[in-house]
């Protein structure tokens, strides 16, 4: 048989190369499946851009290999996880599309290769809005935290600010770089809330526009860190905001900075704002803005060299005003008001203090509702008697200078009237100052140089409470007793003697007697109401005989006086607790002093006491009598009393003796 050796070889070549195709068909639907999909954690950042490879286990002695065949590649953001293992991550770049290939090396060194093509999505992040139902400025966006590190908010518009609303335990300096966020807009403004993304060396851009309506109270409370429903908020019925307490706040500053906190513009309806102790720094210009409806505003203790805004006389319904600095001011500096303060017209209760010389600019005047007035001025305005209705006056002047139309305050009660700095300046009373029928309290202090009191003093029938300081007044109104209901006595001056009518002060309890008087008329008896008596550094020698009326006296302070003798009616002091003589002028303990039914305390430090009388066995029980640096005292005798009978106690240069 012939044979064609050709045709023999040639069959075994095909026969072989089909057989070698068939195998390695059969290897690669084997060693690669054709799914695959997106497993990643999908709180992870990149859950969107990686697919999961899967590829046949790998048998023994057999190695795999994944490679990227085709694609965009980037390093950093293209990569297969673990390039050897069948089963891997693979991360590629959004809406980008890759070829894949899976290589095995089989135990007989033979290979086998297999490819598939992924397509990575693109990127979509969804702006997510939560904000509450009654929140129309202030709106509360969130995207996934997973892109927190690429991500950034940005808006089209000026905002007033923007707060973070993402916690996470890291400081990221930029509010905008974290995932949530608060916008605090101004009303009625459109906006496109835009979430910006650079990733892969591709910017982003994702949107979302909204359209704010107006401030709303909540909002505003929102802004202050503030709830319904607190002693703190006071609603209307109709929900709206009247009162806010702001007492000690450290966000009350945030009324200063109202472009960043403009939702702080919705309290049109605020009737009572207390910021005392809080943080504010000035007068706000808010205020006069939008608070129309306020009518009491306290400001104590805020802020430092403080400005009324001009638009502050807006706040036409104003019924009361304090305004104090945390810092007082200097003595020389002007707090000057705009002439809208003018407009304050139902003002009742206005109380400026340490804030500097108010200057008026001509409005105090226009205040014609003023019931309380207390504020520190250069000079009283010639205008000061407009105020008709003027209750409480305390006012503080550099210049001692008292206007005529003072009188015309028909109901002042309470008049405090101090002046400083003011050189040789002369205070006068108007002629007519019993036009102030119901005045009740007097008093003017300071460098005010006052000579006289006028004659018509003596008619302000309603006076009860009279204090006068300084060393100028010449002498006292005959008519002084006139004042029937007074109470309370502190007059200083050059007068050497009180007028008999000081007798008729049946009411009077507590008298501060000037040092300038020498002697006291018999009449003096007659206070029979007298509860406290003051003398110190007084010039008198003696009480007159009728001293030992004044049943009700409990208390007398002569320290330093010239006193050196009592009359014999010292004794019927019947209510007298305590007597203070210390460095007096008394030449010997006063023997009057032992038939006193109620005395506890004798204060005789300094004085010359020589020997006590016999009748200090007739001193009461439990009496204490300070004898400190007290002149010629006997000791011995001092041992002998205590030793005869108990119930005294000297206090003295040896130790306490008893």
């Amino acid at each position: 048989m012939y044979f064609n050796y050709n045709i023999i070889r040639r069959f075994f070549i095909v026969t072989f190369l089909a057989l070698f195709f068939l195998g390695c068909s059969k290897e690669k639907e084997d060693i690669l499946k054709t799914e695959y999909a997106a497993q990643a954690d999908p709180s992870e950042l990149y859950s969107e851009f990686t697919v999961q490879l899967k590829g046949n286990a790998l048998q023994k002695n057999e190695k795999g290999s994944w490679q990227i065949a085709k694609g965009k590649l980037m390093e950093k953001f293209v990569e297969i996880k673990d390039p050897d293992n069948p089963n891997t991550l693979f991360l590629g770049l959004p809406g980008e599309e890759y070829t894949l290939s899976w290589t095995v090396t089989h135990s007989n060194k033979s290979t086998s290769s297999s490819s598939v093509v992924v397509k990575i999505p693109e990127l979509e992040i969804k702006i997510e809005e939560y904000t509450p139902d009654h929140f129309q400025t202030i709106r509360f966006f969130a995207v996934d935290e997973k892109y927190k590190d690429i991500g950034k908010w940005s808006i089209d518009k000026p905002v007033g600010h923007l707060h973070n609303m993402y916690h996470d335990g890291y400081f990221r300096p930029n509010v905008e770089d974290n995932p949530t966020i608060e916008v605090h807009g101004f009303a009625n403004t459109e906006y496109e809330i835009k979430y910006l993304i650079n990733y892969g060396g591709k910017s982003y851009r994702f949107s979302k526009v909204i359209k704010t309506g107006n401030y709303q109270e909540d909002e505003a409370l929102h802004e202050l860190q503030m709830g319904r429903g607190t002693s703190r908020v006071v609603e209307d019925k109709n929900r709206h905001v009247i009162e806010l307490n702001m007492q000690a706040s450290g966000i009350a500053y945030r009324f200063n900075e109202v472009e960043s906190f403009p939702a702080l513009k919705a309290f049109t309806y605020l009737r009572k704002l207390i910021l005392g102790g809080s943080s504010l720094r000035d007068v706000p210009t808010v205020f006069g803005d939008h608070y129309l409806a306020l009518e009491e505003l306290s400001l104590d203790g805020v802020g430092k060299d403080l400005n009324i805004p001009e638009n502050f006389g807006n706040l036409t319904k104003l019924k009361s005003l304090h305004l104090t600095p945390l810092y007082s001011a200097t003595e020389n500096r002007t707090l000057k008001m705009p002439k809208s303060f003018g407009n304050l017209s139902f003002l009742e209760y206005l109380r400026i203090e340490y804030a500097g010389n108010i200057d008026f600019n001509g409005t105090l005047g226009k205040l014609t509702n003023l019931k309380t007035l207390a504020c520190t001025v250069t000079d009283i305005p010639n205008d000061f008697g407009n105020l008709k209705k003027l209750e409480s006056l305390d006012i503080r002047a550099q210049k001692a200078y008292l206007p005529a139309s003072f009188s015309t305050c028909a109901n002042l009660r309470f008049a405090r009237l101090s002046f400083w700095n003011s050189g040789s300046s002369t205070v006068s009373l108007p002629s007519d100052i019993d036009n102030l029928t119901k005045l009740d309290t007097l008093e003017i202090t300071g460098e005010h140089r006052m000579q006289t009191l006028p004659q018509s003093f003596g008619n302000l029938k309603n006076l009860r409470h009279l204090w006068i300081e300084g060393q100028s007044l010449q002498s006292i109104p005959d008519n002084i007793g006139n004042l029937s209901n007074l109470e309370f006595w502190l007059v200083a001056g050059q007068f050497k003697t009180l007028p008999p009518s000081i007798g008729n002060l049946k009411n009077l309890k507590y008298l501060w007697l000037s040092s300038s008087v020498q002697n006291l008329p018999n009449e003096f008896g007659h206070l029979t109401s007298l509860s406290y008596l003051n003398l110190e550094s007084s010039k008198l020698t003696t009480f007159p005989e009728t001293f030992g009326q004044l049943k009700n006296l409990k208390e007398i302070n002569a320290r330093a006086s010239t006193i050196t003798h009592f009359p014999k009616s010292f004794g019927n002091l019947d209510g007298l607790e305590k007597l203070d003589f210390n460095y007096s002028k008394l030449e010997k303990f006063p023997e009057s002093i032992c038939d006193l039914k109620k005395i506890n305390i004798i204060n005789l430090n300094g004085t010359r006491i020589g020997k006590l009388p016999e009748a200090i066995y007739r001193l009461k029980d439990d009496v204490q009598i300070m004898l400190y640096q007290a002149i010629d005292v006997d000791f011995v005798q001092l041992k002998e009393i205590t030793s005869k009978r108990g119930g005294l106690l000297f206090y003295t240069d040896q130790g306490y003796i008893h």
